[in-house]
């Protein structure tokens, strides 16, 4: 079956399987016939003269792992919650592609979309079609290419090609520098590379956009953007920006690559654009699952309140995330806040997860899931604290807010706020950094304790970057170079960060 034809049954018999995961689960035994809690199975009374009858041990049902080319490993914020008031956790799927297993080749489809307006005259051109060349060099048989410069308008300087032993020098050959001039039109850039690369079933469809200004021309308003992108992960492509310099729109950019799930990166030298350009082939010729997306069905009664650093599709009791395209090794994570009504005692469904992706290692439709419940109970003494590794996604996502928070600061000219903002979340990241290695010593805190360790860095470098250089100098103007280049390093940590 194809992947589409899949998807599209997977999507239209949603709601049903939804109802069906609820419709199945006994509230007096858990989750797909989990043992009962001890506050909901409190065993008979004994006969006289005989043992009583053994209790079963409650399973705790707040995690789960599933999957083989894509891992799954789902959570609560709180394992045990209140059953008297009702009460707000979280939801956290962390997916990561099996670094061990080779994909069988799957053909590449990629555009090329690179500014050629007159800021981009002299070193920045030249060095971006000498990485624009060596990325078609990375392209193996059987990939397709497409090129598109723009300006105030696109031109589509190679139509959509296969690389064969013969199309790949020629393209090469006949691959001229574009004179640089003119405005900045991001959308027309965007609009022709998506027109390339159409939809081609059995690739993996990727826009690798270059600029190092603000859009001048075409769109401009960050919303319209935003749709762009949905549209061109709705057609299975994703975006991937590199911003050059200091004075491109690192907003718009990071919002483009996340809202189409690609990535993001911030080049302040144009030397630089090659190994940007080869780092992004590496991962695109290691892709071993494409078209990833969560569905998450919400057990009767509980609510998403706030889906995390993606977009999403749907609403109601059932939440879909896209994920998009995995390569070897990597690994992406959605958060949800939920909100939880008050009940009875015992076992509490939550919500039912799905991941279905078209796995490109077993060359099928894929899929993996698992259910996930908390314990409600009337003993507030007995009620958990927020998981470690929640608390450390949550912490990321509230970290990259406060880098984004403090970058519109900086902007607009109120610099001590942005480093007092700054310093602030410091104190609060090492706390909880700190109370996380004094609860696991041994284990230093595993991966929440080494999410914290990355906030720090990022933190303390962000603070740095808008102080004064020493203590009898000014801090930088916002329009100055190093303000500007922190501004746009702080935007791809907090891209990272959420990620």
């Amino acid at each position: 079956m194809k992947l589409s034809t899949f998807l599209t049954l997977a999507a239209t018999s949603a709601i049903a399987t939804g109802a069906a995961v609820w419709v199945s689960i006994d509230p007096a035994q858990g989750a797909r016939g989990a043992a009962t809690t001890p506050e909901a199975d409190r065993a008979a009374p004994a006969r006289p003269g005989t043992a009583p009858a053994p209790t079963t041990p409650a399973v705790d049902r707040s995690h789960f792992t599933a999957g083989k080319t894509l891992m799954m490993e789902g959570r609560l914020g709180h394992p045990v919650l209140p059953a008297d008031s009702d009460s707000e956790t979280f939801l956290f799927v962390d997916v990561s592609a099996d670094a061990g297993r080779t994909a069988a080749r799957v053909p590449l489809n990629l555009s090329i979309v690179v500014d050629k307006s007159g800021s981009m005259k002299g070193k920045r051109l030249s060095n971006a079609m000498a990485a624009t060349r060596k990325a078609i060099e990375r392209l193996r048989d059987g990939d397709i290419v497409s090129f598109v410069a723009y300006d105030t308008t696109s031109q589509v300087l190679l139509s959509p090609t296969m690389i064969d032993a013969t199309s790949r020098a020629r393209i090469l050959d006949r691959l001229a520098s574009p004179r640089a001039g003119g405005d900045t039109c991001i959308s027309c850039g965007l609009d022709a590379g998506m027109r390339l690369l159409g939809q081609r079933p059995g690739m993996v469809s990727r826009i690798l956009l270059l600029s190092d200004g603000l859009a001048t021309a075409g769109t401009r308003d960050l919303p319209s953007f935003k749709r762009q992108a949905e549209d061109c992960r709705r057609m299975g492509a994703s975006i991937t920006t590199v911003g050059v310099d200091v004075d491109y729109d690192e907003r718009l950019m990071a919002a483009l690559a996340r809202d189409s799930n690609g990535g993001h990166y911030f080049v302040e030298r144009p030397d630089a654009l090659a190994a940007i350009f080869d780092k992004e082939m590496s991962s695109l010729t290691r892709t071993v699952a494409n078209q990833a997306e969560l569905v998450v069905d919400l057990a009767p009664g509980v609510f998403a309140d706030h889906v995390f650093d993606r977009a999403t599709v749907g609403s109601g009791s059932q939440t879909i995330i896209p994920m998009g395209a995995f390569s070897a090794g990597e690994h992406k994570t959605a958060l949800v806040r939920l909100r939880v009504p008050r009940g009875a005692a015992g076992e509490r469904p939550v919500a039912a997860v799905r991941l279905r992706y078209e796995d490109l290692v077993d060359q099928k439709p894929g899929q993996c899931e698992g259910t996930l419940s908390a314990v409600a109970t009337a003993d507030t003494s007995k009620l958990s604290p927020l998981d470690g590794t929640v608390s450390a996604r949550v912490s990321s996502s509230e970290t990259a807010a406060t880098l984004e928070q403090a970058n519109e600061m900086f902007r607009s000219g109120r610099g001590e706020d942005a480093t007092t903002l700054l310093r602030a979340r410091t104190r609060h990241v090492q706390a909880q950094n700190w109370q996380l290695k004094k609860d696991s010593p041994f284990a230093g805190g595993g991966k929440a304790g080494a999410s914290f360790d990355k906030q720090e860095a990022v933190l303390g470098r962000a603070t740095k970057g808008f102080e004064p250089t020493s203590p009898t100098a000014a801090a930088p103007a916002p329009d100055s170079t190093p303000a500007k280049s922190n501004i746009r390093e702080a935007q791809a940590d907090a891209f990272d960060l959420a990620h």
